[in-house]
């Protein structure tokens, strides 16, 4: 009788393991291309553009242009990961770019050009340090939600800006020492671009490869189970806002030195595109988390889908709306990821 019992469930057994074999195949298949589906659509859409635009788009004129005019969203997006990767938003990168791009061009104009150039560029460090401290103070200090708190003070520091340039575009004094640094090249290779490889570098070492990066990531996960987990969680938002501001300015500088004047109204351009890269990088390498990797093919993505319409003609405000629906897609698929390990689990 146990024999006959025993016969009759092993098929039953094989059967379900067979299945549960399939379901983790599958399971494999599809994390593969969560993970690699952005760079196939970089591919994809640089074969596609290839194409439509022979002998222009696949140049390496263009490429490096496409490359050197994303660098300033570049050093603004790989500073946000910092209070992204924390689980805050930092709504004041715009203002505070704005404001170090007057800070560093309003120097140089006071001192009739004879201002230091390494010590403008400390001036102008330590004012967006100094901004993401303030925005740290305010939400760690008085408990205030960080969106709230970074969306009105980015507006205090565009008015702050347009108020030291009299609302007008400081241009007069700008020494020539200082454009250098973001229109020169470093072995053939435009310096903003350097020091982008840099960042990126340096900020996948803090956060992939250190404690403290693993403290980033577990503050965002779960503020208050990493507190009580011994996780320093207020310091390491206040970092996380400092580092944001930090970079914001050094991609004030990097504006300031290439274009040689300072416009009071710059920042706002940077806002939309830092996040839609930024987002759209955690759907990919290491999908639901934000990651250096991810950032840099989102941005890539952006930057090879905007020049690749330009050529084929787009009406202007395609972009926006480009950048705009990256952002929102972005989102979606993050959301139907945490649906489906939910499902799943």
């Amino acid at each position: 009788m146990s024999e006959s019992l025993s016969s009759a469930t092993q098929p039953a057994e094989e059967v379900t393991t067979a299945r549960a074999t399939e379901h983790r195949a599958g399971r494999i298949g599809l994390d593969l291309l969560d993970r690699w589906a952005g760079p196939l659509l970089l591919v994809a859409m640089i074969v596609a553009f290839t194409i439509a635009s022979p002998g222009v788009f696949l140049t390496s004129s263009n490429l490096l242009a496409v490359v050197n005019n994303q660098t300033i969203t570049a050093v603004v997006a790989l500073g946000l990961l910092f209070p992204l990767a924390a689980g805050v938003f930092d709504i004041s990168i715009g203002g505070v770019l704005t404001l170090s791009v007057i800070t560093s061009a309003w120097t140089f104009q006071q001192t009739a050009g004879s201002m230091p150039v390494p010590l403008a560029i400390l001036i102008t460090l330590a004012v967006g340090a100094t901004a993401g401290l303030v925005n740290a103070l305010l939400v760690v200090r008085l408990s205030i939600d960080p969106f709230i708190v970074t969306l009105g003070s980015g507006s205090i520091f565009l008015g702050v800006s347009q108020l030291v340039a009299n609302g007008q575009v400081v241009s007069r004094d700008i020494p020539t020492a200082f454009t250098d640094l973001g229109r020169g090249e470093l072995l053939g290779i435009p310096n903003p671009i350097v020091l982008v490889v840099v960042l990126a570098l340096i900020v996948f070492y803090v956060l992939e490869m250190t404690p403290l990066g693993r403290m980033f990531y577990a503050t965002g996960f779960g503020r208050e189970q990493s507190r009580l987990a011994g996780v320093p969680t207020n310091r390491i938002l206040v970092l996380a806002f400092v580092i944001s501001g930090f970079c914001a300015s050094l991609a004030g500088l990097v504006y300031t030195s290439r274009i040689g004047t300072g416009q009071p109204d710059v920042g706002a351009q940077y806002l939309l595109p830092s996040y839609a890269a930024a987002f759209l990088g955690s759907t990919m390498i290491k999908p639901g988390r934000f990651n250096v990797p991810g950032l840099l093919v989102g941005l890539a993505i952006l930057a090879i889908g905007i020049n690749g319409l330009q050529l084929q003609g787009i009406p202007f405000w395609v972009i926006s709306t480009f950048q705009g629906g990256a952002l929102i897609l972005a989102v979606v698929l993050t959301k139907l990821r945490k649906l489906s390990v939910r499902a799943d689990g």
